[in-house]
């Protein structure tokens, strides 16, 4: 048993730290007969050593397949995570965007003070104005004072756009619920794990313009609380100059 164990201990190595010649098998013979020579034992080393290679063959045969099987899985994968599932614009709508007309704060401050405009915002502007017109010159032919006519414009167009704003998105939130109904009943529908990401990804990403929505909507209320508190800023301006102005008279006399 030692000496097999020597055997095999000797074929391991050779097999692990080189490739197999003849020169090398001659080698180990001419070891393993001196080990056995001086112990003693009489081996039949060439059935020893060609039985331990055939083991060694096959565990490097079974290492072998476990390789490749390895590869094919990664292919596998790999396969399953490229191209296109088209899941990406599957049905696609935009249910946040106002339209070209309402770039930016100022344009829609504009089209608030035209009674109407272009996009979607622009046309819930020119329908909610109907209802709530705005009438800068009625209201400049009664007071003539210059804060206040800039605040009323100020005011009431700001008011406007909120209100076409709230009204715009109200009424898109119906049809976002069956947006996002449809895009979860494709998951049970998915066929790879490519489609199944791609869709994974397109529900948080329309998760994610909902969440912008809702921040838009903050940053109108933001803008409706600035309007009220600018109010009392005028307020007190107003107080001081008229203060100012009587103060003046009193010294003047």
């Amino acid at each position: 048993m030692k000496i097999k164990y020597t055997i095999a201990t000797i074929i391991l190595f050779f097999s692990i730290t080189t490739v197999s010649h003849a020169s090398l098998l001659s080698s180990m013979v001419t070891i393993l007969r001196m080990i056995a020579a001086s112990q003693g034992v009489q081996l039949d080393m060439q059935g020893d050593i060609l039985n331990t290679q055939k083991e060694m063959l096959g565990v490097q045969r079974d290492l072998l397949k476990g390789q490749n099987n390895i590869e094919g899985l990664m292919k596998q994968v790999n396969g399953n995570m490229t191209g296109h599932s088209g899941l990406g614009d599957y049905q696609f709508h935009d249910y946040q965007s106002y339209g070209n007309g309402a770039r930016d704060w100022s344009s829609i401050i504009v089209m608030a003070g035209h009674g109407q405009g272009n996009g979607a915002l622009g046309d819930t502007i020119g329908r909610v104005n109907k209802d709530f017109p705005i009438d800068r010159d009625a209201y400049n032919k009664g007071i003539s004072n210059r804060e206040s006519q800039q605040y009323y414009a100020m005011k009431s167009q700001t008011t406007l756009a909120a209100r076409a704003a709230s009204e715009l998105d109200f009424n898109k939130i119906e049809d976002q619920f069956a947006y996002q109904q449809m895009l979860r009943q494709q998951i049970e529908k998915t066929n790879d794990l490519k489609a199944a990401t791609d869709l994974s990804n397109r529900i948080q990403v329309e998760g994610n313009l909902i969440s912008l929505q809702l921040l838009r909507q903050s940053t109108l209320i933001n803008q409706q609380q600035a309007i009220k508190e600018e109010a009392s800023i005028i307020s007190a301006l107003s107080n001081a100059k008229f203060l100012t102005k009587k103060i003046g008279a009193k010294n003047e006399n």
